[in-house]
């Protein structure tokens, strides 16, 4: 596939006698992206439709902790994991079959990036504006409707990717193929804490938002709005740092939850790295 690297490593006789497989790589958003995030699971009653989710992603790697690499694409392509899914990202074929318990992607605001899915427009902006990430949708609650278009240029890379239920990285079959899922989780733009597991939902602090700003309410979120919340002075028992020191307003809050969304296979993890 053009734009894409794509390599072999054989391991000794040991490993070039195991045979080999083929992987795809897929990003999905879930329902929470494609369809909503319901009242149910908010705290406090909001509920979230995205329109748009865009993600960057790149350098997809399979490796092993020995340092060798199977396969690897470093171009950067743009998704809209709102789109039904899940969708191609990256497909490496006759890799030694066995197991590669190192795989590691990025979302980085590479500036070249090209269309996954997404329209040449959005991939345009993307690139323009130097966005990794970018999101708009609305939020609602009774009679209140909110809008947010959010653009993010962080630099993550998702590294020691694992699923407790499959295992690290990923296990080549022989004579056939594995796919394994980038899962895109739109839901942590929203908990209320960067480090506890017990993290809840919430939309008002960022509902409210909307009157800080020159404008007064209008309807829109915007990020500008969300840097001029302090986050001491919301509820002592929400929006806790877990000791971040550059994390002092509710953008921040929110730009360090972008970290975040990239996960494995569902609900396994990756180790984000900033970059």
């Amino acid at each position: 596939m053009k734009n894409w690297l794509m390599g072999v490593s054989c391991l000794g006789l040991v490993a070039c006698s195991s045979g080999q497989g083929n992987v795809t790589f897929t990003a999905y958003g879930e329902d929470f992206i494609e369809k909503e995030i319901p009242a149910s699971a908010f705290e406090d009653g909001w509920t979230v439709k995205y329109t748009k989710f865009l993600v960057k992603l790149s350098e997809v790697k399979v490796a092993n902790h020995e340092g060798e690499t199977a396969a690897e694409q470093t171009a950067a392509k743009v998704y809209d994991v709102h789109r039904p899914g899940p969708v191609d990202v990256a497909k490496f074929s006759d890799l030694a079959a066995e197991e590669w318990d190192e795989v590691s992607y990025a979302i980085a605001p590479v500036t070249n990036a090209t269309a996954g899915n997404a329209d040449a427009e959005d991939v345009t902006r993307m690139n323009t504006e130097g966005w990794s990430v970018y999101v708009e949708g609305t939020a609602t609650k009774g009679a209140a409707t909110k809008s947010f278009h959010w653009g993010f240029a962080t630099n993550t890379l998702y590294e020691h990717c694992e699923n407790e239920d499959i295992g690290n990285g990923v296990t080549v079959p022989k004579g056939s193929t594995e796919t394994v899922q980038l899962t895109i989780h739109g839901d942590h733009l929203f908990f209320d804490d960067l480090q506890s597991p017990d993290a809840k939902m919430r939309f008002d602090a960022i509902a409210a938002a909307d009157s800080t700003g020159v404008v007064g309410p209008d309807g829109e979120i915007t990020l500008d709005e969300l840097g001029l919340v302090n986050l001491t002075t919301l509820p002592s028992d929400q929006y806790g740092t877990g000791g971040a020191g550059s994390v002092r307003t509710l953008r921040d809050f929110v730009t360090a939850l972008v970290r975040t969304v990239g996960h494995y296979r569902g609900e396994g993890e990756c180790s984000p790295r900033v970059r």
